[in-house]
């Protein structure tokens, strides 16, 4: 038993385990041990070894790993909530630890591969404002989540698309981010206006209704945007919030144009949203660019490390 159990605690996946009252060479059981102590052993094991092995061996395992008090320890340990947080949730009746553990939309960037890790994945290359002003309804039909699926997947080697160039050249060779954590790769435009968005659906994130109306969390918006020197480019940002029938309820907008001979740095846009409806179910996040002088290429502004956060104080 304790042979299996070592396997696992190094993260080396078992198809069978064997019965947890095997002994140890010294004639103790595993199981003879406090459930203090399986319990503290059990936090240094990855969730999902947790839920998907070591809960099979043995109802005591079981007992364990299914308890809140195991799980809450587990967010502790894990730096997946902060206590704050957590004694929150518990006075609002909104804690469930082991629901926030696999899915806590307060630890991570709402937007999925924001640096172009994976190529275009995730980023809807159409425009959902573009048809903003037909009805709600018509807004949700458009936003089609089979559409995502199969034609927004599977791009990590795909350098173009839809006027957007993924840079720089040599970027499979490279990874997404430098030593310090900073992204090597952006999405650059080209001379007509590319576009991209993703729409979250923050109750697929694991916040409901309930737990907006007692947290508030603060949702913080970033983009990072920059001009190349010998081409003038325009950058536009819109980010709307919508409730579960489409209906809008809050709005950021932000515009900005570069002359030709702009010092070719990055920008950040950042702003945060609070005081929105109890309602609030989608965060819509849309950005777009062009050059301004029409040449063939991608002149155009660049585009990367895309955030949508929600902070809770």
């Amino acid at each position: 038993m304790l042979s299996t159990f070592r396997r696992i605690f190094s993260a080396e996946k078992q198809k069978t385990m064997p019965d947890c009252q095997a002994m140890s060479d010294s004639g103790l059981t595993i199981n003879e041990l406090p459930n203090e102590i399986l319990s503290l052993i059990f936090t240094n094991i990855s969730g999902e070894a947790l839920c998907k092995q070591v809960i099979l061996t043995c109802k005591k395992w079981k007992d364990i790993i299914d308890s809140s008090p195991f799980w809450i320890d587990k967010l502790l340990h894990d730096s997946r909530a902060s206590p704050n947080l957590l004694k929150f949730l518990a006075q609002s009746n909104c804690l469930e630890p082991k629901h926030l553990y696999f899915k806590n939309p307060f630890v991570k960037n709402l937007i999925k591969n924001p640096c172009a890790e994976n190529g275009y994945d995730f980023w809807d290359n159409r425009s959902l404002l573009s048809i903003i002003d037909l009805s709600p309804r018509e807004s949700h039909d458009y936003y089609n989540k089979e559409y995502l699926k199969k034609h927004c997947r599977n791009s990590k080697c795909i350098q173009e698309q839809n006027g957007f160039k993924i840079e720089p050249d040599d970027y499979l060779k490279r990874d997404p981010y430098d030593s310090d954590g900073k992204p090597v790769r952006n999405y650059a435009t080209t001379y007509f206006k590319c576009t991209k968005y993703q729409l979250i659906d923050l109750y697929d994130e694991g916040i409901d209704e309930r737990m907006l109306k007692k947290l508030r969390p603060r949702i913080e918006i970033k983009d990072s945007y920059a001009p190349r020197h010998d081409c003038g480019s325009e950058y536009h940002l819109s980010v709307v919030l919508f409730d579960e029938k489409f209906n809008k309820i809050e709005s950021v907008k932000f515009d900005k144009v570069f002359p030709q001979w702009s010092v070719p740095e990055w920008h950040e846009f950042k702003q945060d949203i609070e005081n929105y409806a109890d309602s609030l179910r989608y965060i819509l996040f849309e950005h777009c660019g062009k050059d301004t002088q029409f040449w063939a290429g991608h002149y155009g502004i660049k585009l990367t490390n895309s955030s949508v956060r929600l902070i809770f104080d």
